[in-house]
């Protein structure tokens, strides 16, 4: 406070002699100091053994620190941001910190980071910089904040858990996909902000009141944002200190507030720094600032903050919901004194903050992961919290970022936007269940109807009883074979005749060539006249259309009807691996309902396309490996394995790239379902471990081998036609693959989308399109059906905790294939499309029966129930209209809670009942435009839901 005191005496002296730059560097090292000596304090090694953990975590952190610095070139950040840096960084470093603030320059951060962007702007300047270099020098303090923070996560864990959970919470920040995409991508600032707030909570929890409140008056000059963190710092002090404590920490904060001031203040007026904080946050009056939260579902985005809610300006409405929000938090701090306590309640109160609070920026969800971090390693709920909010921010960053470089605003209700909203606010419940104020009854006595029921919704004790009953059966990798029944061949053979029905009739329409029809009718017809030529992808797929031609003839029909039995037998096989896989004949009819009545799955069954091959032979290859594992004769388990092989092969004999990643998670599942059996059987069998070793060993040569030979098997027409003379020619294909992947890299097309954008379906693919001046239209649109798919993203992330939970096989197999079938897209450059999603979607598709299954026997959440109702919403808005559709979605919702307060177990049914019935409605709906159907223009219009320029458009 004394040296706070003096500066501000000797301000004014300041501005006349020019010292304030000196000044500047003097209270920037001060700050700067302070933060080290904050992220040393919280990193104290306890143990040699800590120090030698903490060396080999720093290289660590190094490495993917540099990596990070590598890829800034390759990602110019978003404009007007990286501009604004630049700017600001030349600015200060020119002119100094007081005349940085001045009429007419744009600069709506406080001094905080202005620091940071001196420095930097001070080197640019000495050697000289430009371009690339300037930009990331500008970026580099984001940087090194990510790899304090890393730093900082891993020491905090370590100090009270194992070395594997400190490298666990140290690599989900480090390497988040969001936080990547927010420093990396976007070239955000946002990571100092959080460091300096997690350090403040550690220092805190070590009874640091001075250095906590210290930190906490830097976050504040950083970015207002501070103001959703320091309520909790408050509450913990008021409960824990002594009051002498309460006026040092009070002194504290004003001191390092007031210092880090002063040479920004210098030649300005005393309140500037009000005006400031003020008129930046009047400048974004607004409901939500691009934030998908509560707000954008009540106000919609970026509205006025006056409009009303419920006859209340939205502002107001947002304002008071943060005074329950804090309420909760102050209760919980007051009852659970732990680390734990401190880390939930200040996640709580960000993340809170950021769904309940207007005029909330799409970044400011940051933080809330750095807290979130340590207790995802330690809790399967956190750990599924935290999965679900790294794909709602990274949703909201990317899909933000790209709408502001292309249509600059997102339509007010924007169905992406709601859908995230929706998720986040699911989410927001399960982190204020976890709060420690819901363990104890109300001393008062039983909760009235309604707090039972809202207790209910954010309970999770059917998942609870799953736990424990699956922690109670052996082996945990298997589910209940199923004897066959009437009842299986009756429903297996009502699902092939509806899929038969859809994809056989009317096939030869268009009579034409449709999208890549042109490349793969076209290589199959050089098979017929042995006419050599280069495809970039194995021949299986283009024999399958050759083999129609020779048998019917050269037409249409004979192209398509390959595919139209393998996407026949794509819904048998469902089935039957969903009663494999879930032991339920509901689960198992669910899965293939889907199957065969979603729109991307007819569609490239209907036209000679490659993609319907790969995924049943992949399909196939699941079944066979769930059969393996429920099998216990020796014999028909080796039987079972060389099929697996057959049908490995097939696959990766159908598609370049991916079909080498339905291998790999195949084989990996395979190894890891031997080795625990031998685990399993180790107290009870004589098998020694060598011998354990051997089978396994063997069973992987078993497969591998048929599956080569599988492989190679494919390609024995360019041998027979004299094309190959030797296993040579197999190399010197593949070089020739390479030189072709290499010069479509650079390839556009109006249909591509970007693999983050599959899983919401933003831009689905026109197959074929008759468009005249007037009349009908036709087209053959590849999109699927809305429901299921979004459905699927959400059955998906349900998935997760379940799969931390129950650790079943066939949960984890799905987990961990969707995300190995989405993120192998991710550093692929060229040009893609919605149909490389179809082998992830397709493990969604599983999910979601599973899921609903669940639902329907009483087995589900209560969360998950709403969030699969949830889902529903955007496709009821859509369909319906705004007004209609909200109106079903309310009643639905209503009916559910009704039920669920009855008791009597209807809420599930119901649930199962409505997602179903919606599927199938929304199929017939776009049937027409599936399958080239001519209808009215305005019937086609009216099911292009999404409509605009940029990646969100369905024509």
């Amino acid at each position: 406070m004394l040296t706070a005191a003096v500066a501000c005496g000797c301000a004014s002296g300041l501005a006349r002699t020019g010292a304030d730059r000196w000044l500047g560097v003097f209270v920037g090292l001060f700050l700067a100091v302070l933060v080290a000596w904050a992220v040393r304090a919280s990193v104290k090694p306890q143990t040699e053994d800590f120090r030698a953990d903490e060396r080999q975590a720093l290289l660590i952190l190094a490495a993917i620190c540099i990596a990070k610095a590598a890829l800034l070139p390759l990602f110019p950040g978003f404009g007007p941001d990286i501009g604004s840096y630049q700017a600001w960084a030349a600015r200060v470093a020119d002119v100094g910190p007081a005349k940085t603030y001045v009429k007419g320059f744009f600069i709506d951060y406080p001094p905080g980071y202005l620091y940071a962007l001196w420095a930097a702007g001070w080197l640019v300047r000495s050697l000289g910089l430009s371009g690339v270099a300037q930009r990331m020098v500008v970026e580099s303090p984001a940087l090194i904040a990510d790899f304090l923070a890393g730093w900082v996560l891993y020491a905090a864990v370590r100090r009270t858990g194992s070395r594997a959970s400190a490298y666990g919470a140290m690599l989900i920040f480090a390497l988040n996909p969001a936080a990547l995409f927010d420093t990396v991508v976007w070239g955000q600032s946002d990571s100092l902000l959080a460091l300096v707030m997690l350090t403040s909570a550690l220092a805190v929890l070590d009874s640091r009141y001075g250095l906590a409140w210290a930190l906490g008056a830097v976050a504040l000059l950083i970015k207002p944002q501070a103001l959703m963190y320091l309520p909790v710092l408050g509450f913990w002090t008021l409960y824990r200190a002594p009051l002498k404590t309460w006026f040092l920490s009070a002194g504290s904060f004003l001191g390092t507030w007031v210092i880090g001031l002063v040479p920004f203040q210098v030649g300005h007026k005393w309140g500037w720094i009000f005006s400031l904080y003020y008129s930046t946050a009047a400048y974004y009056h607004e409901t939500s600032v691009n934030a998908f939260n509560l707000m954008a579902l009540l106000g919609g985005l970026r509205q006025s903050d006056s409009t009303p809610v419920l006859g209340i300006p939205a502002f107001y409405v947002g304002m008071a919901l943060l005074v329950p929000l804090y309420a909760i938090i102050a209760w919980a701090l007051a009852r659970d004194n732990s680390r734990r306590g401190l880390l939930l309640a200040s996640f709580v109160a960000i993340f809170g903050f950021f769904m309940l609070a207007p005029r909330m920026h799409e970044r400011y969800l940051y933080p809330a992961l750095v807290f979130l971090a340590p207790l995802a390693v330690e809790e399967a709920t956190m750990a599924a919290l935290f999965a679900l909010l790294t794909i709602t921010f990274l949703v909201n960053l990317a899909y933000v970022k790209h709408a502001l470089e292309t249509v600059v605003f997102l339509p007010a209700h924007d169905p992406i936007a709601i859908i995230i909203a929706a998720a986040n606010l699911v989410g927001l419940g399960v982190a204020v269940r976890a709060l420690p104020i819901w363990r104890h009854p109300l001393a008062s006595g039983a909760p009235v109807r309604v707090t039972t029921l809202l207790d209910g919704l954010l309970r999770s004790p059917r998942r609870a009883e799953r736990a424990a009953q699956s922690a109670g059966t052996a082996p945990k990798h298997e589910a209940s074979a199923l004897p066959w029944l009437r009842s299986d061949t009756a429903i297996v053979t009502a699902l092939l005749l509806v899929a038969a029905a859809i994809r056989f009739w009317r096939l030869g329409r268009p009579p034409e060539i449709v999208f890549d029809e042109v490349h793969f009718v076209g290589q199959a017809r050089h098979y017929l006249r042995a006419e050599p030529f280069l495809d970039p992808h194995p021949p299986l797929a283009k024999l399958v259309i050759a083999l129609g031609i020779l048998l019917f003839g050269d037409h249409p029909a004979s192209w398509r009807i390959g595919t139209a039995v393998l996407g026949t037998g794509l819904v048998g096989i469902t089935y039957l691996l969903g009663r494999r896989m879930f032991g339920s004949r509901l689960a198992a009819m669910l899965a293939g309902l889907f199957v065969a009545v979603d729109g991307m799955f007819i569609v490239d069954s209907r036209i000679a396309v490659i993609d319907i091959v790969y995924v049943t032979a992949a399909a196939w290859s699941y079944l066979l490996f769930f059969r393996f594992v429920q099998q216990a004769d020796t014999r028909a388990r080796r039987r079972t394995l060389a099929w697996l092989g057959v049908a490995l092969g097939l696959c990766l004999g159908a598609k370049l790239y991916v079909p080498a990643f339905t291998f790999l998670l195949v084989m990996g599942f395979l190894v890891g379902a031997l080795i625990q059996e031998s685990h399993e059987s180790g107290s009870t069998s004589a098998l020694p471990q060598a011998v354990s070793g051997r089978r396994t060993w063997g069973a992987v040569l078993l497969v591998s081998s048929v599956a080569a030979i599988g492989y190679i098997a494919c390609f024995l027409p360019h041998y027979f036609l004299g094309w190959w003379g030797g296993i040579e020619d197999l190399f010197h294909y593949y070089g020739q693959v390479i030189w072709y992947e290499q010069s479509v890299s650079s390839a556009t097309h109006p249909y591509a989308s970007p693999w983050w954008s599959w899983p919401l379906m933003l831009r689905p693919i026109a197959y074929w399109q008759t468009f005249p001046k007037s009349g009908p239209v036709a087209t053959i649109w590849g999109g699927g059906n809305p429901a299921i798919w979004w459905g699927a993203l959400t059955a998906i992330v349900i998935t997760v905790p379940q799969a931390f939970e129950r650790r079943r096989v066939e949960l984890v197999f799905m987990v961990t294939g969707y995300i190995v079938y989405l993120a192998i897209w991710a550093p692929i450059g060229r040009t893609l499309f919605l149909y490389h999603y179809m082998p992830a979607v397709y493990l969604g598709f599983l999910a979601l029966a599973m899921v609903l299954a669940q639902s329907w026997n009483g087995e589900a959440d209560p969360l998950e129930e709403v969030a699969l109702l949830l889902t529903l919403g955007p496709v009821f808005i859509l369909g319906l209209g705004g007004g209609p559709g909200t109106v079903v979605l309310v009643a639905v919702l209503g009916l559910y809670a009704s039920l669920y307060a009855r008791s009597d177990g209807l809420q599930g049914k119901l649930v199962a009942a409505v997602f179903v019935l919606t599927v199938i409605v929304v199929s017939i709906y776009f049937f027409p435009v599936w399958t080239g159907l001519h209808i009215p223009r305005a019937s086609y219009y009216a099911r292009m839901w999404l409509q605009g320029p940029g990646l969100r458009n369905w024509i």
